[in-house]
């Protein structure tokens, strides 16, 4: 018998038939999969550039219209009517500083520098954020004062100006207020560029501001930024273009620029970057091509039944008891086929193979996520640990030492708190210790407009809570209910209970947090009842995600934690604690039964 006619010949041919065309258009996906995702992440990209620099701008809008409202400051009216040499121009000249000191502390975002110059006096008063070059920022701007102040400035409603100082640039905003005085604001390029940062552009990318004429703000070594032609390239970009060339590597470029300010922000990383850490892709070359390979092969195998019918019916039924999740299925060794025999003896290691990578992926799956619940625990807001360090700063060079050894304490206490991530439980008492070390140190801050209580059933201190359980709420409390608050003079209070639950005392025990703030929308309040926003917003509202995905971890199906408004006004956040824990992490076989029943809750819910 001739080769071709062989049965071996056909099976090898008749595959490569079927199978070509199949890879041909998986590849061709892939290819058109890997070129969508891309644009996608860049466009993904460009929205967050976009969104940081509308945030910027909109601080940059904030501090110009503290300028203007300079106007109606008392000390600044009161200094044209009195003579530079009375002591009463001498005090007020010290309270004006005071004041702007306090506002560099409150407008501590962006701000580097707040001063007046009045010309009367030729004296420049203003507080900085930084103190290390601040002699170069008084020499540098008492200058540029007293040159252009009695000339009269030209306000500029729209753009701030670039000034370099000790080797630094700043963008500088001015205001005329009125008897040849002048407000301004300083803003180190720096600090813009730093909302950049969280980017990752990988080890061939970078972030940077550009000036009107293609320079960078910043002192940057990135190579593209030497190279003329690649500056040609991106010169007066904005927006994403993608494909620029640099020593034959590709990158992506974005580009937004700022609404008050002759600036862009620029960010550039290779095209190759955006897709080395996607798995899926590895997963399609690794384990769907192969699979899609072996389908069609089991196809072809069927097609040519009459020829090997029935040890191919066996092998079939063998693996569809493997797919059922029979991992035990073995088949009959075959003495009458050698090929057979190969077939069979490699069906049955690759059943144990499987059968062995099960349970270890499933245990790796437990690792893991006993891992992520102490990842969960020491969360840290560095916008919160800034904010207090400046606090201390401001209060030292105050010397109000005794408010700062009182605020250094309960810094100190809060962070001891939050170090402690071989807990996976804490008692109620301590929680609310942690939550009063932080409203303290806010109210060092707001002063007399916080104030708090905490109102807790003795029989409840000792009880058992995830970490951070309540800490999260009362920071939401102080960040949108303080801020969107209208104030009407009156302090903005938090009330924390724990006391019994009002439907099933015996069963849980209920923990509140409320605010007399203007509350939740109505439209997020629907959402954070349902989950919906927080699965959709979770870099955004981590607080609340991490909160709801440990207490899951923690007590499972039982328990709930739902949001509401006061009818009287303010936002309600309630816990209803379970007095029985069913689950515990300190145990790896308890752990295991827990995260399979929260699999399968998941599965039933369509999660």
């Amino acid at each position: 018998m001739r080769f071709w006619q062989s049965v071996r010949f056909k099976i090898v041919i008749g595959f490569f038939v079927i199978l070509t065309p199949m890879v041909l258009f998986i590849i061709y996906n892939n290819v058109y999969a890997m070129r969508v995702v891309k644009e996608q992440i860049s466009s993904h990209y460009n929205i967050l550039l976009s969104e940081y620099v509308r945030n910027n701008d909109k601080s940059m809008l904030e501090y110009y219209h503290y300028l203007i409202n300079l106007e109606r400051d008392p000390e600044i009216q009161a200094m044209p009517l009195l003579a530079v040499e009375d002591d009463e121009y001498t005090f007020s000249k010290l309270r004006l500083r005071e004041q702007l000191a306090v506002d560099s502390i409150f407008y501590s975002a962006l701000i580097d520098t707040f001063f007046v110059y009045p010309d009367k006096s030729k004296e420049l008063m203003y507080a900085t954020q930084y103190v290390y070059n601040s002699l170069d920022k008084l020499d540098v701007l008492t200058a540029w004062a007293q040159e252009n102040v009695p000339k009269g400035v030209p306000e500029n409603e729209r753009n701030w100006s670039l000034m370099r100082i000790s080797g630094q640039m700043f963008l500088m905003k001015t205001h005329d207020l009125g008897n040849e005085t002048i407000s301004g604001a300083l803003i180190q390029a720096e600090t813009l560029q730093n909302v950049m940062n969280n980017f990752d552009v990988g080890p061939d990318g970078s972030v940077f501001l550009l000036d009107s004429h293609g320079n960078a703000l910043v002192k940057n070594d990135y190579g593209p930024l030497k190279d003329k032609s690649f500056l040609g390239k991106i010169s007066g970009l904005i927006g994403m273009e993608s494909g620029v060339k640099y020593k034959g590597e590709s990158y992506i470029v974005l580009s937004q620029p700022s609404q008050y300010a002759d600036i862009r922000y620029t960010l550039v990383m290779k095209e190759s970057y955006i897709l080395k850490n996607l798995p899926f892709f590895q997963k399609v070359l690794n384990f769907w091509i192969p699979l899609s390979v072996a389908i069609v092969l089991t196809l072809y195998l069927l097609f040519l039944q009459r020829v090997m019918f029935q040890p191919f019916v066996r092998l079939i039924r063998g693996m569809r008891k493997l797919g059922q999740g029979q991992f035990d299925t073995r088949l009959p060794v075959l003495a009458d086929s050698s090929e057979f025999n190969f077939v069979t003896g490699t069906f049955n290691k690759m059943a144990e193979q499987i059968e062995s990578l099960k349970i270890d992926v499933y245990e790796e799956q437990i690792r893991l996520q006993r891992a992520e619940y102490k990842h969960l625990q020491i969360q840290i807001n560095p916008h919160f640990y800034m904010n207090s360090l400046n606090i201390i700063y401001n209060l030292a060079a105050l010397k109000d030492f005794k408010t700062v050894q009182k605020l250094s304490l309960h810094l100190a206490d809060y962070f001891r708190f939050l170090m402690l991530g071989d807990r996976t439980v804490v008692r109620i008492e301590d929680e609310f210790r942690h939550i009063e070390h932080y409203l303290e140190i806010q109210k060092v801050r707001y002063v007399s407009k916080l104030e708090y209580s905490i109102d807790a059933n003795s029989e409840y201190l000792g009880w058992e809570v995830s970490p951070l359980m309540l800490q999260p709420f009362v920071e939401n409390c102080v960040i949108h209910g303080f801020n969107k608050r209208v104030q009407d003079g009156t302090p903005f209070r938090i009330y924390i209970q724990c006391e019994d639950d009002q439907d099933e005392p015996d069963q849980y025990v209920g923990l509140v947090v409320r605010d007399n703030g203007p509350g939740f929308p109505e439209s997020m309040l629907l959402e954070l009842n349902s989950h919906t926003y927080i699965s959709h917003s979770k870099e955004n509202h981590l607080g609340i995600w991490n909160i709801i995905r440990r207490f899951k971890m923690l007590y499972g199906g039982r328990g709930s934690i739902q949001f509401d408004n006061d009818p009287a006004g303010g936002a309600i956040v309630k816990v209803r604690l379970p007095r029985e824990r069913e689950r515990s992490f300190d145990s790896e076989e308890v752990y295991a039964v827990a995260t399979k029943e929260e699999k399968l809750n998941a599965d039933d819910t369509g999660r």
